[in-house]
């Protein structure tokens, strides 16, 4: 197996510098596109074959090293009580958004005998070995802010005034929201790494809205109890808080084996702030995948240099691949990183 992967997040000596992408399995790949055409989004992550299918197409097709779970962090809570759909137009939303502690109190935290996610276990089981002698595989979850944050806007939102009103206006009602989506993702990443997952990354999509002091008091905390949880399933804790450069001194020392760093900052700067105690994940502008082929190759190199400072580098964007992105502009990003990064 190609373990260079595993050996960066625990900052081990490599062959290479490590590459994956997120959104490598996704909408710029006409092998997804044809698959989509046939199936809905939700149909997709919750058919086992079909979303093994769809983790396993970039490792085939841009040869990245490590593979990441094809789903959707929307799904995650469905088993607490509540309601997932899609459009077309808006993506996935929730038809009964959380807006009162009596909605809080009706979630339910299922046990690890609950069966409603099991096509994410059947699908990661596929997955794994199909890509035993490969590459690995990553779980992933929503981490609880990031999951508040759609639970009580129901959907994407430009300005998150329904979220950040019960942080701030009713903070018992917002953190009992917290703690029961913390033991549901505990849960759910557990029984990931049960199921075949090699490293479980959390997302925290929304970290950046709030400020770095009301972030580490209402939000890192969380984050914290997740990762103290799972230390012992043996397997590399990635988490990736998007826009929280402020708080990255306080990240460098959540509990992570690895910390993913978004495009808005130099990633030595980034290293500097998270200390050496981890391994970083990152952090080229996804946008860059739109222009020439020297302008990608100086800055993956780029990159590569600066990650040289870290504890262990895995390289990849500062967020998802954007749709329309080449494939071919793509394979160039990895193999520059392949061939740049040899010792």
């Amino acid at each position: 197996m190609n373990d260079n992967f595993l050996r960066a997040c625990r900052g081990e000596s490599v062959d290479h510098t490590p590459v994956w992408l997120k959104r490598q399995a996704g909408r710029y790949l006409p092998e997804f596109m044809a698959i989509h055409k046939k199936t809905d989004f939700l149909t997709m992550c919750r058919t086992p074959e079909l979303a093994a299918q769809i983790t396993i197409q970039p490792i085939d097709i841009i040869d990245a090293d490590a593979a990441i779970f094809f789903s959707d962090i929307t799904t995650t809570v469905v088993p607490m009580g509540i309601n997932l759909e899609y459009s077309t137009t808006k993506g996935p939303y929730y038809t009964n958004p959380i807006s009162t502690a009596t909605d809080v109190n009706k979630l339910i935290v299922p046990d690890e005998s609950d069966e409603s996610l099991d096509f994410v276990y059947d699908a990661i089981q596929i997955c794994a070995n199909e890509l035993a002698n490969r590459v690995p595989l990553i779980g992933f979850a929503g981490a609880p802010f990031a999951m508040a944050s759609f639970m009580v806007e129901g959907a994407m939102s430009k300005n998150y005034i329904k979220l950040r009103r019960m942080m701030f206006e009713d903070q018992q009602t917002f953190q009992s929201l917290m703690d029961k989506i913390t033991r549901h993702t505990t849960i759910y990443l557990r029984k990931q790494a049960q199921a075949g997952a090699q490293a479980l990354m959390l997302f925290d999509s929304f970290a950046g809205i709030v400020g770095p002091l009301d972030f580490e008091k209402l939000c890192l905390p969380y984050v914290e109890q997740i990762l103290a949880n799972l230390k012992d399933t043996g397997v590399p804790l990635i988490y990736f808080a998007l826009g929280a450069h402020g708080s990255l001194p306080k990240i460098g020392n959540c509990g992570a084996d690895v910390v993913s760093v978004d495009y808005r900052m130099n990633l030595d700067t980034a290293i500097e702030k998270l200390g050496n105690g981890v391994s970083v994940q990152g952090n080229l502008n996804p946008f860059t995948l739109f222009q020439s082929r020297d302008e990608i190759e100086k800055k993956v190199k780029m990159t590569l240099d600066q990650g040289k400072s870290a504890r262990g580098h895995i390289f990849n964007l500062g967020h998802g691949i954007m749709p329309g992105t080449s494939v071919d502009n793509v394979k160039i990003l990895v193999d520059t990183v392949h061939t740049h990064s040899q010792t």
